[in-house]
């Protein structure tokens, strides 16, 4: 099933691939890209980590009522899981930085994963929240226009995570030890280790003094993502307002739901062609554009994560928990006074 994903993923991103090289014209690509201006370009890749560092920040919070974290683990592991999604299918990435966060943290993995799960709901809401008030001051094409589904979506996610966090965590995992003894191949899974650590990453939804702090910083962290679009725009000189910028933003981050190949190659320079020309951007100004922004970010992962890894000490095999063989035990020296013990 997994590969079926990834080959999915593949022909998805060549065929997007194939109709932005159908429709564009080269020559106008390629001057876009030569116009770029570098300052420009500097200031967003500031503003990207600095959002980066936000949402460090943000999952730090979701850990409560464990606090204490250091924000540099956070970003390291954010940024080398960032790293490994852009170069490995399947969003691996996310749970790569929830296993090395607790190689520094006193954090359990299915907690982490708990926080991750959290963390993509509350960005499907925020993401849509901006959509909706888009549409409210900005008159958008009809595509544009979140539907009855993409709400009940997003709104009916954190709905059920804010069910699930509002019951008795001692009952559900009865119920849940009880589903065990007859659903088939649970044992194995061991329902109660596994939703356990989730169950109590939920449980954050239920202090309110901290929701609002997750609404801030879930609206700022979307907020600089699409000033990073802005800003790139003005680098490009690509002629549409910030509200080209937002939508954008929308429409990427929700596209990313789709297969495609590792670092969202061809469905991200689609999608962003798609929603710039709402704005009436031709295809060559915005491929180019596309092409700017996605090595700017993806590049911007890659390098970071690299960095981490290089400052923690971090070697490929130490992305993934695996068995690691015991070091052979030193054969004890024997001493003269040993010898006259023994004797």
């Amino acid at each position: 099933m997994a590969y079926l994903r990834i080959l999915v993923g593949v022909v998805i991103s060549a065929a997007c691939v194939a109709a932005l090289l159908s429709q564009i014209d080269l020559q106008l690509t390629w001057a876009a890209l030569t116009h770029a201006q570098p300052g420009w370009l500097l200031l967003a890749l500031a503003i990207l980590v600095a959002s980066m560092l936000a949402k460090a920040y943000r999952w730090g919070l979701l850990y409560y009522p464990t606090a204490g974290l250091r924000l540099s683990h956070l970003a390291a592991a954010l940024f080398v899981g960032y790293m490994v999604s852009s170069l490995v299918p399947m969003r691996l990435g996310e749970l790569v930085r929830a296993y090395l966060i607790g190689k520094t943290e006193p954090v359990g993995l299915s907690e982490s994963v708990g926080t991750i799960v959290v963390e993509k709901v509350l960005d499907v809401v925020t993401i849509l929240g901006f959509l909706a008030v888009l549409g409210a001051l900005v008159p958008l094409p009809e595509l544009a226009v979140p539907g009855p589904a993409l709400a009940a979506l997003g709104l009916g996610g954190l709905a059920a995570l804010i069910g699930l966090a509002g019951l008795p965590r001692e009952w559900t995992l009865h119920l849940l030890a009880r589903l065990q003894l007859y659903l088939p191949g649970s044992r194995r899974w061991n329902l109660v280790k596994t939703i356990g650590p989730l169950l109590e990453a939920l449980a954050v939804l239920r202090h309110r003094r901290l929701l609002p702090a997750l609404v801030f910083w879930s609206v700022l962290t979307w907020t600089l993502s699409a000033v990073i679009n802005y800003v790139v725009m003005l680098a490009l000189d690509v002629p549409a307002p910030f509200a080209a910028a937002v939508f954008l933003m929308v429409v990427s981050n929700l596209g990313m739901l789709v297969p495609s190949a590792p670092g969202y190659v061809g469905v991200f320079h689609y999608l962003a062609v798609v929603a710039l020309a709402a704005f009436a951007v031709d295809v060559s100004h915005a491929t180019g554009y596309a092409l700017v922004l996605h090595a700017l970010v993806y590049g911007t992962f890659i390098a970071g994560g690299l960095l981490c890894m290089w400052r923690g000490g971090y070697r490929l095999a130490d992305l993934w928990p695996g068995r690691r063989r015991a070091p052979a035990p030193e054969p004890l020296a024997i001493t003269p006074r040993d010898r006259s013990l023994s004797v």
